[in-house]
C-alpha cells in the first residue's frame, strides 16, 4: 500500500510539473511559442537527441571502468542498458542524482555477479567522481556570473547545499579508516550513520572500498577527466538548441544558464528537477539579453532533448527489465 501511495505520489509530481510548465507556453503564448520551436526539424531533434544518448554512454562508461577489475561479465553495453533503467528512476524521483543508484546496484549484481557491498562502494565512488567535477565548473561559473549577471538567490543556496553534500560524503569516506587505527569513530560520522550495526557495518565497508578506488591517482585522473568531459557537453546542447532555433547567445551566458539550471534542478522538489530547471534557465537567459518568449523556447526544447526524450526511452528500457525479470520468475517455477 505504501509502495502504492509513493508511485501515486510520484505521478502526481510529474503531472503537477508538466501543468506548470504547460501555463507558462500559454501565459507566454501557444502559438508564438510553436512558431520559435518551428526551428527544430526532426532530422536536427534526432542528431540533437544522439548527442544527449552519446552523454549518457560516457556517462555509463563511468561505471564500466569502476566494474571491470571486478567482474569479467560486465560489458559496457550492459552498463549502458542498466544507466538507462537508472536515469527512468532518477528521473521521476525528486533526489539529488541518486534516485536511480538503487535501481543499478540492484541490476547490477545480477549482470556482475558482485555483491552489494561491493556495487554501493562503486556507486559512491561513481558519484564522486561526478559531482566533483560539476562542482568546480559550478564554482566557476558563479563566481563569473557575479561579476556579469545578477543570479537568483537561490543559485546560491543549492550551491552550497551541494557543497555541504559533498563535504559529508568525503568525510564519510577518508575518515573511514579512522575507527581501525583507533578504535573510534569521528564524532561527524557517529551521528550521520545508520544507528543499527548491520546498517553502520555495511556502510563502513561500502565507503572503505570507495576510499581505495578514489584514491588511486591513475584511475581518479582518468575518471575526473571523463566526468568533466560529460559535464562540458551540457552546455554545447543549450548553445546548438539556442543556435538551430535561429538565436545568437554568447557561450558565457549559455554556460552560465545551463550550469546554474542544473544546480538548483539538484534541489529535491520535484522529480528530474521539473519546473526549477526550466525556470533558472529562462531567469538567467532572459538577464543575459534574451526575450522571455526566447528564452522559454531554448529552455523547454533542451528540456525535451536532454529529460523528456530520454525519459521515454529509458522507461522502455526500464519495461524490459522488468519484462526479463517476469520472465526468469516464471521460468524458475
Amino acid at each position: 500500500m505504501i509502495q502504492r501511495w509513493e508511485g501515486a505520489g510520484r505521478i502526481f509530481q510529474v503531472i503537477l510539473g508538466i501543468i506548470v510548465i504547460a501555463g507558462i507556453i500559454a501565459a507566454i503564448g501557444v502559438g508564438e511559442m510553436m512558431a520559435i520551436m518551428s526551428g527544430i526539424t526532426l532530422p536536427r531533434l534526432i542528431a540533437l537527441t544522439l548527442l544527449q544518448l552519446g552523454t549518457l554512454y560516457l556517462t555509463s562508461t563511468i561505471w564500466y571502468l569502476l566494474l571491470r577489475e571486478k567482474s569479467s561479465t560486465i560489458t559496457p553495453s550492459s552498463v549502458f542498458l542498466i544507466t538507462m533503467a537508472g536515469t527512468f528512476i532518477e528521473s521521476i524521483t525528486p533526489s539529488v542524482k541518486l534516485g536511480g543508484e538503487a535501481m543499478k546496484i540492484y541490476l547490477m549484481k545480477k549482470k556482475s555477479g558482485l555483491s552489494y557491498q561491493e556495487l554501493t562502494g562503486v556507486a559512491i565512488a561513481s558519484k564522486i567522481f561526478y559531482l566533483v567535477p560539476f562542482l568546480l565548473i559550478s564554482l566557476i561559473t558563479i563566481v563569473a556570473a557575479f561579476f556579469i549577471l545578477d543570479l537568483p538567490a537561490v543559485v546560491y543556496s543549492a550551491f552550497a547545499g551541494l557543497l555541504i553534500c559533498c563535504c559529508l560524503l568525503c568525510l564519510l569516506l577518508f575518515r573511514t579508516g579512522e575507527k581501525e587505527r583507533t578504535g573510534k569513530d569521528h564524532p561527524i560520522i557517529q551521528r550521520i550513520r545508520t544507528r543499527t550495526d548491520a546498517a553502520r557495518s555495511f556502510l563502513s565497508r561500502s565507503s572503505g572500498m570507495a576510499a581505495e578506488i578514489v584514491r588511486d591517482p591513475k584511475k581518479s585522473a582518468t575518471l575526473y577527466l571523463l566526468a568533466f568531459i560529460v559535464w562540458a557537453f551540457y552546455p554545447v546542447k543549450v548553445y546548438l538548441v539556442a543556435y538551430l532555433l535561429g538565436f545568437q547567445v554568447s557561450p558565457i551566458v549559455i554556460i552560465i544558464a545551463t550550469f546554474t539550471a542544473y544546480l538548483v534542478s539538484m534541489i529535491p522538489l520535484l522529480p528530474g528537477g521539473l519546473v526549477t530547471f526550466e525556470g533558472t534557465m529562462v531567469l538567467v537567459l532572459v538577464s543575459g539579453g534574451m526575450a522571455l518568449p526566447d528564452a522559454a523556447a531554448v529552455a523547454i526544447m533542451t528540456r525535451c532533448i536532454t529529460f523528456w526524450i530520454p525519459l521515454l526511452l529509458s522507461a522502455a528500457v526500464t519495461l524490459f527489465f522488468i519484462q526479463e525479470r517476469r520472465s526468469e520468475t516464471v521460468s524458475s517455477i
